[in-house]
């Protein structure tokens, strides 16, 4: 009897999941304008194997210069484009990866980062709001 009683409450145990603590999602919003552009011709693939380097002056919501972030896209096919970047911020950089069919906005995702955002995952949202400027805004989970 008291050898069933101890393979219930070890079954008991195996089946019941464990309670994890709730997980804060942080948000950065910031406007990024393009400060440096480099163009490189590729083998022709999606529009005429265009690939874009660019670097990106990133602003605060009051105006000030507070980060840098860099980018790397290629367009794959007619109508989608790939894109890695990094975001550097104060505390730490952000690095991105996705793919979208427009330079004007998309969605891309946080893949990790380091400093205050070590362990980050989440999604980047960008879209244009004139000529080489964006609004850059993140929802991510950072470990703990």
């Amino acid at each position: 009897m008291i050898a069933g009683a101890a393979v219930a409450l070890a079954s008991l145990v195996l089946v019941c999941p464990a309670v994890a603590a709730p997980a804060s999602v942080d948000r950065i919003q910031v406007t990024a304008r393009v400060h440096h552009s480099n163009r490189a011709p590729l083998p022709p693939r999606g529009r005429a194997g265009d690939s874009t380097s660019e670097e990106w002056v990133v602003r605060s919501r009051h105006g000030s210069a507070i980060g840098q972030m860099l980018t790397d896209c290629r367009w794959v096919t007619k109508g989608l484009r790939l894109c890695v970047g990094q975001l550097t911020l104060p505390l730490g950089s952000i690095a991105v990866i996705g793919a979208s069919r427009t330079s004007f906005y998309g969605e891309f995702s946080v893949v990790g980062g380091t400093g205050r955002y070590q362990g980050a995952t989440g999604t980047m949202l960008f879209v244009a709001t004139g000529t080489g400027r964006y609004v850059l805004s993140m929802n991510y989970v950072r470990e703990r």
